[in-house]
């Protein structure tokens, strides 16, 4: 599997995107993706994403992750999630847990988000929890 992580704004030193890594890696395991599957994750601030959702969905705040799933004809480049570090960490503090869980809930989040789960009706959203909930349990 190919995991490109971007973190231009250096949030993250070498440990953690290695922990990051091995948690996609576990993530997809679970979910039974092809090895040959491919993955971008851009770490950004709250500016960058309240940009990109501004743009991409016409929502002008920032967000905690943004997935762009790949439309194309190689369905092994999975797609693109995009992670607020700053709002990360100030759910870490509203949900009371760390700043790592958060991080590793928005990476899961995502993921299912670029395999088609989602969250815009009540039986999706409890689909998608259910989910979200057993890999986190396992990550």
């Amino acid at each position: 599997m190919k995991i490109t992580i971007l973190d231009e704004n250096n949030f993250f030193d070498k440990d953690a995107k290695k922990n990051i890594r091995s948690d996609v890696l576990k993530t997809f395991k679970m979910l039974d993706q092809p090895k040959d599957s491919e993955i971008c994750i851009s770490f950004v601030d709250d500016k960058t994403i309240r940009e990109l959702n501004n743009s991409y969905r016409n929502i002008n705040r920032a967000t905690d992750v943004l997935s762009f799933p790949q439309d194309g004809p190689d369905f092994s480049i999975l797609g693109d999630i995009v992670i607020s570090v700053d709002t990360a960490k100030s759910h870490a503090v509203r949900y009371k847990n760390t700043y790592e869980f958060e991080i590793k809930k928005l990476l899961v989040h995502g993921i299912l988000h670029l395999l088609g789960f989602d969250h815009k009706k009540k039986k999706e959203t409890m689909i998608m929890r259910e989910k979200e909930k057993e890999l986190l349990a396992q990550v």
